[in-house]
């Protein structure tokens, strides 16, 4: 294979993993981070058997460093209940079984210990070298040739091979590459959080209620992180400072089944983070010429499903091994075309889940919960089959 360099815009999850499996393979790999340094990066991530196997393929030393610091669902002592509002038990998630049935199991990990794990791995010595710049914004980005230029806000510019973008849902390189693509909210707002692990439902649990979707998995034996997802107008949440926030959020479902009061109410206020959420309609294109799209730039998805670093994870998996097994121009077709297909179905069936899931009708919210229910008599639901069964 002939010797390439990537570059790559942005330093988050898929940027990182990706310049360790690109170092991993031989290819010399730069990332540009706009920020200063890695800091807290928000509350935990559920990686679930396609992600986690994702990264057992992007290198079996990040695999095993990923199971170390995060919780495995083999760990579990009992079955995630999915409950109402109210505490009717709609289904139990047998989340012990993954690493039997899917080949991988599912992990809680802190979103702040993934991303250092990712940092670490592209410091050690491999074949070639894997360099991060902080500070550094890419603010354009082009292509002639068989070269790819990035340009700074500094004012350099270098040139590669290949530029990746993985620079997040308001992504520079997307409207270069796909054109006018702009973020659409979704209607809700996240605030997420780290507490100590609840005296009932330890390990995890979740709720489904008028408005709203409450989400907790533990990542190690004393804590566990959550999410809640909250119908608002935009920006009203962000606006708030967290101790407002999570006052607003205990106000507004304090009343819901334990243990979700008890878990909001021990999560410190520097442990809470707020952010609206968004999605962008699928692309029709990945790439164009020698730029391409990874995570959150390329598919922006609703937290309903939990996919987002887990696409990325396995954005980065298939992208690293076609540029292994095949000149620049001819992977990046394989892999537009490829991920595309997979990533796209996942953004509008997450679009859907959340419409059911942050439902304010009452009988709309009575056939989701009827759908939940005879997801008991399946063997295998969408989740399990279309996310859990992929193999990179």
């Amino acid at each position: 294979m002939k010797s390439i360099k990537v570059l790559v815009a942005g330093g988050g999850i898929g940027g990182l993993a990706l310049a360790v499996a690109l170092r991993e393979r031989g290819i010399t790999t730069e990332v540009f981070e706009r920020a200063k340094s890695f800091g807290n990066t928000g509350s935990g991530i559920e990686l679930t058997p396609n992600g986690v196997k994702s990264v057992d393929h992007i290198s079996p030393q990040l695999g095993a460093a990923v199971r170390s610091a995060g919780w495995s669902s083999d760990q579990h002592a009992t079955d995630m209940p999915i409950k109402t509002w109210n505490g009717k038990l709609l289904k139990s998630r047998e989340v012990g079984n993954f690493q039997a049935k899917w080949g991988a199991p599912m992990i809680g990990i802190l979103r702040a210990d993934l991303h250092q794990i990712l940092a670490e791995a592209v410091r050690r010595p491999g074949p070639t070298s894997a360099t991060v710049h902080h500070q550094a914004t890419v603010v354009e980005a082009s292509s002639s040739g068989g070269t790819a230029t990035v340009r700074l806000a500094d004012g350099r510019s270098l040139s590669g091979d290949l530029v990746v973008g993985a620079d997040g849902v308001r992504s520079t390189l997307r409207t270069l590459v796909a054109g006018e693509v702009p973020p659409r909210y979704l209607g809700f707002t996240s605030i997420r959080g780290i507490s100590k692990r609840p005296a009932v439902h330890g390990d995890g649990f979740v709720f489904v209620g008028p408005g709203g979707h409450f989400f907790a998995e533990a990542f190690d034996d004393t804590r566990l992180f959550w999410t809640a997802t909250v119908n608002a107008d935009e920006h009203s949440w962000p606006a708030k400072d967290t101790e407002q926030a999570r006052a607003d959020l205990l106000d507004l479902w304090g009343e819901w089944s334990a243990p979700l009061a008890e878990t909001v109410t021990s999560c410190a206020p520097e442990d809470l983070v707020v952010t609206d959420v968004h999605d962008c309609e699928p692309l029709k294109r990945w790439h164009t010429g020698r730029l391409v799209l990874l995570g959150d730039a390329a598919h922006p998805i609703g937290p309903v499903l939990g996919q987002g670093a887990n696409m990325a994870l396995e954005d980065v998996a298939s992208l690293a091994d076609l540029l292994t097994e095949h000149d620049v121009p001819a992977a990046l077709r394989h892999y537009g075309r490829v991920r595309s297909r997979r990533a796209n179905k996942i953004v509008r069936h997450s679009r859907l889940i959340a419409r059911l899931g942050h439902t304010t009708s009452p009988l709309v919210g009575q056939v989701r919960d009827v759908l939940i229910r005879s997801m008991k008599r399946r063997e295998e639901t969408y989740r399990d089959k279309e996310l859990f069964s992929y193999t990179p």
